[in-house]
């Protein structure tokens, strides 16, 4: 037993040793290791071949300690625990991670299978029986919610009309005795849906329509509606190439009687007539159509495929050969139209339709279906445990008591046990219930255990999201590196506007003292004239202020004057445009001090100028120079900080790990 502990002890500390000489530490602040990796990381990326200032090794080892002890004085303040740190890195972090998580594997045998399919196109039929009408939502038309007890009935009620069909009875005549869809029960064809393809039926029915053969009718089937016995009539494959069409539309009402008819009928052949004889087919949409939303883009419909169109007008759009060709007038449903085809086009493979796939996958039922690599790689990756226990609790409540419901809510809210585990992160059924609170919505399902199931296996991948995202600066050292590297920045950022960038342009006595103690520094070359420009209304009014400032200094005068010719809320009656310039730097001033030309023109409404002020030939202020004087108060604060920081946090570096860096 010694031996073995020996043992595991010896392996622990080669295990540590290997893991020091891996990433070895490069210096130590105040404390706190800075591992090899990052410096090359940092190094390698501000001094690369593309840098024009590239420094030389020990160079950069300066500037990297410099960087870092700014980073623990920024820590020691407190800066890193302040909210507005934290909320912008949160939301820096949640940018960069997007990609990282977006890389997690899909169902692409499912992006796949649904490509195929929306080649064909399935005539259907359903005969639908609802949920008991005791169970119907006020609202019209929106079922539930239900329970499994009340599906019992409907399915046995389905299964045998599916049992009367095998036995011979015609389907459409069941449809007229029992289908509750009142629209398709009427129809002329009783049952009838018409022609479908992807994403037009609860991906249950989809799978049952492209799965069941022509003439055949499916055993019940369920959806968030009731039970469904669907017949597929007839299959027709995708034309092969999307159109560009426009039309018009002459609209005739349902049930309108035969003079209407007759109307839009003499109408639109007038209208044919006129575009066949070579009248601008945009032109008379604009003038005629009653579809006004296509007709303002001169009866323009955009790209569309096989089956987006009612059956009369698809039938005849897709009959026209070539582009300008136009139908004869055509009823559907909304009227009579002409429709003129603009363009055709293949339809895009498999890799132009892959994300629009994608995209529509993940607004469907189907979303959890797509993502089931994803969500097995993630439950291996943080060693997913699930309390089947306490899956059961919540699954036998849901058989009587709707997961929205009050009810169940308190049955609930309170129960710390565990429901899953995922990495070390135990998420309870109280947490459960605070996301089924905020998501307590489906588009899906509304019986009761089912609509629980699809929020459990939300929940359970947005946790293991929330696992992925924890675990990536683990499994991706570049995003590792980012996140720091991020982090020191905007610490960095803050802590040098503290310190040194505000408070140099603040500190207006600093300033004043840096520039005195360093004013041959800031020779000019060339004399300027420091003053101030003057529009007035009139020459009366110049003279008039001429003679009121007259034994004022520049600075006294241009006060008076904004203070006596601007009123709080009035109208001004002098301009006022303070200067300090050499020749063409101002071309009043270059007309009345330096005499080397004429100003192009007057000020609008102050067609009179003067100017006050003095030649220097130094500057006299530091606010004459102020930009100069902040940015060399800047380095000046810069390096006594850097001296500062450099007394106050230890510093070690190993010399040894900075000359193996590549």
């Amino acid at each position: 037993m010694k031996r073995q502990f020996l043992f595991l002890g010896f392996f622990f500390f080669s295990m540590a040793m290997i893991a020091q000489t891996t990433d070895p530490v490069i210096m130590q602040i105040n404390g706190k290791d800075i591992k090899k990796s990052e410096f090359e990381y940092i190094y390698k990326k501000n001094n690369n071949e593309q840098v024009i200032d590239q420094k030389t090794l020990l160079e950069y080892v300066e500037l990297f300690k410099n960087f870092k002890l700014k980073v623990a004085e920024a820590e020691a303040q407190g800066i890193d625990t302040t909210q507005a740190f934290l909320k912008e890195l949160n939301e820096y972090r949640a940018q960069l991670a997007k990609p990282y998580i977006s890389e997690m594997p899909i169902d692409e045998d499912l992006v796949k299978m649904l490509y195929e399919r929306s080649k064909e196109f399935v005539e259907v039929s359903h005969l639908m029986l609802n949920i008991p009408k005791k169970k119907q939502n006020e609202e019209v038309g929106k079922p539930g919610p239900f329970f499994p007890a009340d599906t019992l009935e409907v399915y046995k009620e389905a299964d045998a009309i599916y049992k009367r069909i095998l036995k011979g009875e015609k389907f459409e005549k069941l449809v007229q005795e029992f289908s509750n869809d009142e629209r398709s029960r009427t129809a002329k064809q009783p049952g009838l849906l018409g022609w479908a393809s992807i994403f037009q039926l609860p991906g249950a029915l989809e799978d049952v329509m492209f799965n069941t053969p022509v003439g055949k009718v499916s055993r019940p089937v369920q959806s968030a509606f009731g039970y469904h016995l669907l017949k597929v009539n007839a299959r027709q494959q995708d034309p092969g190439f999307l159109l560009n069409a426009s039309h018009i539309l002459i609209m005739v009402p349902q049930g309108a009687d035969t003079v209407a008819v007759a109307d839009a009928i003499n109408k639109i052949d007038s209208i044919y007539q006129l575009a066949v004889n070579g009248e601008d087919f945009a032109e008379l949409a604009r003038q005629y159509s009653d579809d006004k939303g296509s007709g303002s883009r001169g009866g323009n419909l955009s790209w569309f495929g096989f089956g987006a169109m009612v059956p009369e007008f698809q039938n005849a759009v897709f009959a026209l050969q070539n582009p300008g060709d136009i139908s004869k007038p055509v009823r559907s449903q909304f009227g009579f139209h002409i429709i003129k085809l603009i363009d055709k086009k293949p339809i895009p493979s498999f890799e132009e339709k892959r994300a629009e796939l994608i995209s529509r996958i993940e607004r469907s039922d189907r979303a959890m279906a797509l993502n089931r690599p994803a969500i097995e790689k993630m439950k291996k990756n943080s060693g997913f445990s699930p309390n089947e226990s306490a899956y059961k609790a919540l699954m036998e409540k849901a058989n009587t008591v709707y997961p929205t419901d009050e009810v169940f809510i308190a049955a609930f809210e309170n129960d710390e046990s565990v429901l899953f585990l995922a990495g070390n992160t135990p998420y309870r059924i109280s947490d459960f219930i605070v996301y089924l609170k905020a998501n307590p919505n489906s588009n899906f399902n509304r019986l009761s255990t089912a609509f629980l199931q699809e929020k459990l296996k939300s929940f359970e991948y947005k946790s293991l999201l929330s696992e992925e995202d924890r675990g990536l600066e683990n499994r991706h050292p570049d995003f590792k590196n980012l996140m720091n590297e991020y982090r020191d920045g905007i610490l960095l950022f803050e802590v040098s506007n503290n310190e040194v960038w505000d408070k140099a342009s603040k500190d207006t006595t600093g300033l004043e003292t840096y520039f005195s103690n360093n004013r041959a520094d800031y020779a000019w070359e060339k004399p300027h004239f420091k003053g101030f420009v003057v529009h007035c209304k009139d020459e009366k009014a110049m003279k008039t202020m001429k003679k009121q400032i007259a034994k004022m200094s520049p600075e006294d005068a241009a006060k008076f004057l904004y203070a006596t010719y601007v009123p709080d809320g009035g109208a001004a009656n002098v301009r006022l445009e303070r200067v300090l310039c050499t020749p063409g730097g101002n071309p009043f001033v270059d007309q009345y001090i330096f005499k080397t030309g004429t100003a192009a023109k007057p000020i609008n409404n102050f067609p009179v100028t003067f100017v006050i002020g003095k030649m220097l030939n130094a500057p006299e202020e530091y606010t004459d120079v102020r930009g100069l004087v902040i940015t060399d108060y800047q380095n000046y604060l810069e390096n006594e900080w850097i001296s500062t920081l450099n007394k106050k946090y230890p510093v070690i570096i190993y010399e040894d790990v900075v000359n193996s860096v590549k």
